[in-house]
């Protein structure tokens, strides 16, 4: 009896040994412990953090944005091949995550998302992180994901491009005289009447690299998207208008600003300043306002003030998609992304 008492309590032993070796517990990028395993495979990225939580191990990752054709052309295939995409809307519901069975979740550390952060971890029985995608936050966001996933090389390579290229143009933009900078006006929806303003995480690259945001609106939480009048728009004049159009390959919200005879009221029209942002494979601006702004920094640093900044824009990007997308990008497909008006070439069709 006794040696078989021994024996159990051995056995347990070893048991709560290799469990306690097969977890550890980390501080995340909200401040928050949580225990999660110690070899990770399969991860649930949320929204906001696809880009650059694939950007750091791709092959680990189970979902992925629904993308085009053409988005497909410019990114690895480990990025979307074998991935589960959203059904119906842009979210998985908690019983789609269930399913996927994630060994753990990266949630972006916003805080209206901490307890969103609790209730998903408890409802689906999986570790939820906190990852801290603010753009002065970079390195430390890299290195915590290298650390997390065990791709500390990766993390890197990526944080020497932002140290090399990223933060050096931030520096330089802050010189910037306030009478000098160029007032910016971000039209979104297919109309072009919804916005956000400075200080919200959907227009951080734009107040990074030195731009005036026009907008005066209330700075929605979560999607944002303020509605604004075309009053508004006459009294604020901005200099430059830039547009997300959600149905990019369409051009619906260039199209619906520079053809409609309305928004001719606004110097920045009538003055040809109106440029579509780079959306292959993802928008370079927001929408998801993830690492994807890094590269949509130097191309705007360069729409915004061409006469400061010194950039070799075109093989800035192709290492940009060498490192973060794992993809060979030829000098006249730099070119293409990069170009300010759409270029009928990367036009993917209704």
């Amino acid at each position: 009896m006794i040696r078989r008492l021994l024996c159990f309590t051995f056995l347990l032993v070893l048991t709560t040994a290799s469990f306690a070796a097969e977890t550890r517990t980390i501080t995340d990028m909200a401040g928050r412990t949580v225990t999660i395993p110690t070899t990770i495979n399969r991860i649930y990225a949320v929204g906001h953090c696809l880009p650059m939580v694939s950007a750091v191990a791709p092959e680990k990752v189970l979902n992925a944005f629904r993308l085009s054709a053409m988005a497909k052309r410019f990114i690895a295939a480990d990025s979307y091949q074998g991935k589960v995409v959203p059904q119906g809307g842009h979210r998985f519901s908690d019983e789609e995550i269930v399913n996927l069975r994630p060994e753990i979740v990266i949630m972006e550390a916003l805080p209206y998302n901490l307890d969103q952060a609790e209730r998903l971890q408890n409802k689906i029985g999986a570790p939820v992180v906190l990852l801290n995608q603010d753009m002065m936050h970079y390195p430390q966001a890299f290195a915590f994901l290298g650390d997390l996933l065990g791709q500390q090389e990766q993390a890197q390579r990526m944080t020497a491009f932002v140290n090399r290229y990223l933060y050096p143009l931030q520096k330089q933009a802050q010189q910037i005289p306030l009478e000098q900078r160029v007032r910016v006006y971000y039209a979104e929806n297919p109309d072009g009447l919804s916005t956000n303003p400075a200080g919200s995480i959907h227009t951080q690259l734009l107040d990074f690299v030195g731009g005036v945001n026009v907008a005066e609106v209330i700075n929605m939480p979560g999607e944002g998207m303020s509605q604004v009048s075309m009053e508004q728009l006459i009294l604020w004049q901005p200099d430059l208008i830039l547009v997300w159009t959600p149905s990019a390959g369409t051009l619906l919200t260039y199209n619906a600003i520079v053809h409609n005879p309305l928004w001719n009221r606004l110097r920045a029209v009538t003055g040809g300043k109106v440029y579509q942002i780079p959306w292959l494979p993802y928008s370079w601006f927001d929408r998801p306002p993830g690492s994807n702004r890094i590269i949509g920094a130097i191309w705007l640093a360069d729409l915004l003030y061409p006469e400061r900044f010194n950039l070799d824009t075109v093989a800035i990007v192709q290492e940009y998609f060498r490192i973060f997308y794992r993809y060979e990008l030829c000098a006249a497909d730099a070119r293409l992304l990069l170009s300010p008006t759409p270029a009928p070439q990367l036009l993917e069709g209704p």
